[in-house]
């Protein structure tokens, strides 16, 4: 026989479960539909110079949801001895550009950068950055995020699109990039 108990525990346990598969998604079933294959293979850039890439960075293109607005505001990274050691992203607000977020990150290889720590952290990774660092592809390995930023706002149309490209090798689906 179920106790009133019991039967409260089983139900939120279920509960909780579908929440947790809900937000996670299981990669080809109902639930979060994440912007990128996940079946393709992905890579970050092994010829990655934190002290070069550290700096403003412009984000030029974002991808996102059917529906949501991008950002389109900027990032900065910090470098250290150790690699790149934490990022800010601001945000467009009335009166200009404020800070939206701020986060320490580790760098355990190259062109990879966790904010957070396991298991709920999450891979940045530098896919592409051209040979002057002005332009840069970034995602996930979970295709949950994805960016290209630029060290200006506009010009440099051919880095971009190599950036874009680049989006689409990795299995990013390219019909929620969002450009400016």
């Amino acid at each position: 026989m179920l106790t009133r108990r019991a039967a409260l525990k089983t139900t939120a346990g279920m509960a909780v479960t579908s929440a947790l598969a809900g937000c996670l998604g299981t990669g080809g079933g109902e639930g979060v539909s994440f912007h990128r294959n996940t079946k393709r293979p992905i890579s970050s850039t092994t010829r990655f110079d934190a002290a070069r890439f550290a700096g403003r960075w412009t984000i030029r293109g974002e991808m996102v949801h059917p529906g949501d607005v991008p950002t389109f505001g900027s990032v900065v990274f910090h470098a250290s001895g150790a690699g790149i050691s934490g990022l800010e992203i601001h945000a467009m607000k009335r009166g200009g550009e404020g800070l939206l977020e701020r986060y320490d990150t580790t760098q355990p290889a190259p062109g990879r950068i966790v904010v957070g720590r396991a298991p709920f952290d999450t891979q940045y990774w530098v896919l592409w950055v051209d040979d002057d660092y002005r332009t840069a592809a970034i995602g996930t390995p979970s295709g949950s995020f994805g960016w290209i930023i630029d060290r200006e706002r506009s010009g440099g149309e051919d880095r971009v699109k190599a950036a874009r490209d680049v989006l689409a090798f990795n299995g990013y689906d390219m019909s929620r990039l969002e450009t400016r």
